[in-house]
């Protein structure tokens, strides 16, 4: 938790000593009618950034809590989303930048438990996509494209076991990733998208 907390008031630091202006116009994000909050998409849902202290709430519950993990990121994709567009070229997460230095925990916290939830449903998978606002991908067995971000899409893609293999599943990052979020947060990014789709 401690980390958790660290990460998230570094994020925050760094939030509030950014213009706004420039944020909104690289993220894709808008600036609320009264001006008090940048208003991002993350996942197909709204949320709202405050320019006062950085406080992030869900647009349609202002009232919820949302976790550091969703804070944190949506604070990072603000400050650091670089305002180039998606190239629809898709890589795996090693061929991030030292991406090898967290592989291994993304396979296991990120991919396989979408491989164990979806590995003899794919229709399953392609519906808990919908839900997080994704559409069908031409890869794999089963594959949607989700849209973390405005500028930021990710790939899901499933293979059906059989008598010789498990079920396998990864998930793929725009190759434009790097210039809108760490490779560290990329990584925390892939699990929450593995999380929710789950939980959708």
């Amino acid at each position: 938790m401690c980390s958790k907390l660290t990460a998230h008031a570094a994020a925050l630091k760094d939030f509030l000593a950014t213009d706004p202006e420039e944020m909104v116009l690289k993220s894709g994000a808008a600036f609320s009618d009264d001006g008090k909050y940048i208003v991002v998409p993350y996942f197909a849902r709204e949320y709202r950034v405050s320019l006062e202290n950085g406080h992030v709430t869900p647009m349609a519950e202002p009232n919820r809590q949302v976790s550091f993990n969703d804070a944190t990121l949506i604070l990072h994709y603000l400050k650091h989303c670089s305002g180039l567009p998606p190239r629809g070229k898709w890589l795996s997460f090693l061929e991030l930048p030292e991406g090898e230095h967290h592989y291994i925990p993304f396979i296991n916290e990120a991919c396989r438990p979408l491989a164990k939830k979806f590995g003899t449903e794919p229709a399953l998978l392609l519906k808990q996509a919908a839900k997080l606002g994704g559409r069908e991908l031409a890869l794999g067995d089963a594959a949607a494209v989700i849209y973390a971000f405005p500028k930021l899409p990710l790939a899901v893609v499933l293979w059906e076991g059989d008598e010789e293999f498990p079920p396998n599943a990864s998930i793929m990052f725009d190759s434009i990733s790097p210039h809108h979020l760490s490779t560290a947060s990329l990584w925390v990014l892939g699990c929450e998208l593995s999380k929710k789709l789950i939980e959708a």
